[in-house]
């Protein structure tokens, strides 16, 4: 077996997953990316025993010399700021000029079988979440390479973190606005993760072609999160409807974000649990109640 290459290893999820790829004793035949020769040390330090390489979505070049002698490739794209129209069909021309990828390992957040042809321009337009992802299948679909997907169409708990930790240790609040409020299903980092390690650590054959689909067999509202919250932290925690705190952490992203979850409120709304996390893995998958007693420091 060739290498394995991560790209984009400074992001949270890619980088998680190369973590556990290098407690795998991994590191040896474990390729990193990032498009920053500046984070190159960081990334050495990080992953040691691990080839750290420069490598941009939108250099062709780059990436095909990243895939020399690589057999698996992990492709997680960040949101907002990717242009699926370009960045797929650069990775895909690259894989196939490499010649040596058995299996390319991509990451989505969509309910299965959503397309583009299902979305509003306006929620395309946003480049946020699903919106990345149906341009980007497709054209993985199309490509003829051997492709596996490991889809979440929920919540990463680490969002968690994201929107709403400031206010809880500032204010013992929960905010978001209201009108994002939805029933939803939140899976773990680290769960993902460890789905995405274990697909790039065995055999290709045996994962090409398939759609493993992370979800949870709970759904939370925003109150249900915030009543978990004030259990584990032992005192009150109270959601409240307010966009300040988002405002703040978005920027100029707010508008084009609010407008997402417009759609995502409703597209999400159907999604069917499956067992999928502990299948693969072989343990239960983690709570939302669970995680964040794990991460409590984050919001005391």
């Amino acid at each position: 077996m060739g290498k394995t290459l991560v790209l984009g290893a400074t992001g949270s999820l890619a980088g998680l997953t190369a973590k556990y790829l290098c407690q795998q004793d991994a590191s040896e035949t474990l390729r990193v990316t990032t498009s920053r020769e500046k984070n190159l040390q960081r990334l050495s330090e990080r992953f040691a025993g691990a080839e750290a390489v420069v490598a941009d979505w939108y250099d062709e070049g780059s990436l095909a010399v990243a895939m020399q002698d690589v057999s698996r490739v992990l492709v997680v794209t960040p949101d907002f700021t990717t242009d699926e129209t370009v960045v797929t069909p650069n990775i895909v021309k690259a894989a196939r000029k490499a010649g040596t990828v058995e299996l390319l390992l991509r990451l989505l957040a969509i309910p299965p079988g959503l397309t583009a042809s299902d979305l509003p321009q306006e929620f395309r337009d946003t480049r946020c979440g699903a919106n990345l992802h149906v341009i980007a299948k497709p054209l993985l679909d199309m490509s003829g390479l051997p492709v596996c997907y490991v889809n979440v169409p929920a919540w990463i708990m680490f969002n968690l973190s994201t929107f709403f930790a400031a206010e809880i240790k500032s204010s013992r609040r929960m905010t978001m606005p209201a009108v994002t409020d939805a029933n939803r299903m939140w899976v773990s980092e680290h769960d993902i993760a460890a789905v995405m390690a274990k697909v790039l650590s065995e055999p290709a054959a045996r994962h090409v072609g398939r759609e493993y689909a992370l979800t949870a067999a709970q759904r939370y509202a925003y109150a249900d999160v915030a009543l978990l919250f004030s259990e584990r932290l032992g005192e009150p925690i109270a959601y409240v409807d307010d966009d300040k705190a988002l405002r703040a952490s978005m920027g100029d992203d707010f508008d084009r974000l609010m407008t997402y979850f417009r759609h995502e409120t409703e597209a999400y709304r159907d999604v069917v649990h499956r067992d999928t996390v502990p299948q693969l893995l072989g343990r239960p998958q983690q709570t939302l109640g669970d995680y964040i007693e794990a991460n409590r420091r984050r919001f005391e």
